[in-house]
């Protein structure tokens, strides 16, 4: 009989797993938790008490450099749930898991969860039909900053465009970037490049904890945003369209006073 690899969005928080996940959990031979995109999901004893089932939570290299051999030895013994922070398939490395999964003759079941993509731009009161290009902002290597994010954000704001930058984040070696460093990065690229991009009066949506219960959801223009104390990570951070529409001006007002405090 065929083994079956189930990858499951496990959401932004610990108790927004799906039913249907859940559901899979009691019935597999092993659990393996991706613990290097997440940290909501493995800093808490909360995720073990709903499911109620011991897990392994995977590395970096056990994902990436070894290809998920560790995975794929497990799947000899019986069925086996990988639990993805977030939505499943979002990482291109679980696609790949997804792939080569296939590739070995195992079955593949795949079960959708709350990403941060879409849960940050709706909780922000955005209109997730103005979302334009999606990019990660990292920090300086060697001194040299990967300016990319920079030439997306121009871009979309071009097209009158929301822009999602993810901030670069490694839960085993302790690496979360801030909002507060992610404006630095952004107006040093702007110092440099001097094309009008980044300005201290652009509106923008500082996030965090997205799906906790002291989550955060800061809107404001980024010279105030900079001074904003968003508290632990991780942190997402939204650069809005340089035109609203009017329900979104209006939405930003509601948010601040609900998730800003």
């Amino acid at each position: 009989m065929k083994r079956t690899l189930y990858i499951a969005g496990a959401g932004l928080a610990s108790d927004l797993i799906s039913l249907r996940a859940l559901n899979v959990l009691k019935n597999v031979n092993k659990i393996f938790l991706d613990g290097y995109t997440g940290i909501l999901l493995r800093n808490g004893s909360t995720l073990k008490d709903i499911i109620q089932k011991d897990y392994y939570i995977l590395r970096r290299k056990d994902v990436e450099d070894e290809g998920g051999e560790i995975i794929f030895k497990a799947l000899e013994d019986g069925d086996v749930a990988l639990l993805v922070p977030g939505d499943a398939l979002i990482a291109t490395t679980h696609v790949n898991l997804m792939i080569e999964a296939r590739k070995r003759g195992y079955n593949v079941v795949i079960i959708p969860g709350i990403s941060i993509v879409s849960a940050a731009i709706s909780l922000s009161g955005l209109m997730i039909y103005k979302l334009g290009k999606i990019v990660t902002l990292t920090y300086p290597k060697d001194g040299i900053i990967y300016d990319y994010p920079y030439d997306v954000i121009k871009d979309n704001s071009l097209r009158n465009l929301h822009t999602l930058l993810l901030l670069e984040m490694d839960a085993e070696r302790g690496v979360y970037m801030t909002v507060h460093e992610a404006l630095k990065i952004l107006l040093e690229i702007e110092r440099i490049r001097n094309e009008g991009v980044i300005s201290d009066d652009r509106i923008v949506v500082g996030v965090s904890r997205l799906g906790s219960d002291d989550m955060r959801i800061c809107p404001g223009l980024l010279k105030d945003i900079m001074k904003c104390d968003l508290g632990e990570p991780p942190h997402t951070l939204i650069l809005t369209s340089p035109k609203l529409h009017f329900i979104e001006e209006e939405a930003l007002k509601v948010v601040k006073d609900v998730f800003c405090k």
